[in-house]
């Protein structure tokens, strides 16, 4: 079975919205035997992360890359496949959280989300893609959110953003699948990262209406990513899993 989850000579591209999810899956990745290249979009503590990956002693690159910049993105891509010799993986990171009342989102602030969570998977999906299709082979998994599937007060923007991602996931499923392309993602429901802030009220009624009773720890993912990463996927495409303590299967 370690056989099935070897990532060994593998290149994984990580893109997008940079939090502890994303953290734990580069990590999942890197000790599965990936080499890494980490494009974070958003302030991150560049060293810290850095010194967490090198631990494995695989080739990473890490560069803040604006995820609008779509020669940014282009130019970064090219590095990572002339430094790393190709990329097998491609995460895309939409995570971006936002949340306000809807009448009070302003057009600014709803192109933002959008770009971050949306364009930004559009972005990298494109890029990557051209690399993948020359290949004949690639895993993209796109980190998402429950709220993909399922709408909630005062997050229209959010979800319609990662409702966009959902849809991408399957429809490139399907463009792709007979060229050796497997297109999957990974949709948390409620993070105890995310929950921490909350009036204790409020988390307590949350926790009654997860089935499982508690909130989910990111680093349950890591071996989930691994999983869409390896060849043991190869008969997957075009699936968004819920790890979401069953509220997404609530009457």
């Amino acid at each position: 079975m370690q056989e099935c989850f070897c990532l060994d000579g593998k290149i994984a591209l990580i893109a997008g919205y940079f939090d502890r999810v994303t953290e734990v899956i580069a990590l999942a990745l890197a000790e599965a035997g990936a080499d890494i290249a980490l494009a974070p979009a958003n302030e991150v503590a560049l060293q810290e992360v850095a010194g967490k990956i090198k631990i494995f002693k695989h080739r990473f690159l890490i560069t803040p890359i604006n995820i609008a910049d779509h020669q940014g993105v282009r130019s970064y891509v090219k590095r990572t496949i002339s430094e790393l010799g190709g990329i097998d993986i491609l995460v895309n990171s939409s995570r971006l959280q936002f949340a306000k009342p809807f009448l009070e989102i302003s057009e600014e602030e709803w192109h933002k989300v959008i770009d971050a969570n949306l364009n930004g998977a559009f972005r990298y999906s494109k890029v990557v893609g051209e690399q993948m299709l020359k290949q004949k082979r690639g895993r993209i998994i796109n980190l998402i959110s429950a709220l993909s599937e399922r709408g909630l007060s005062n997050c229209a923007a959010l979800c319609t953003s990662l409702g966009g991602v959902h849809q991408l996931t399957q429809a490139l499923a399907i463009e792709w699948a007979r060229y050796g392309i497997r297109v999957n993602a990974i949709a948390p429901g409620w993070l105890s990262t995310e929950v921490s802030s909350i009036e204790k009220p409020m988390e307590e009624a949350l926790l009654k209406y997860i089935p499982m009773g508690r909130c989910g720890q990111p680093e349950e993912l890591g071996a989930l990513a691994v999983l869409l990463a390896s060849d043991s996927c190869d008969y997957i495409t075009g699936q968004t899993f819920l790890v979401d303590g069953g509220i997404s299967i609530r009457p």
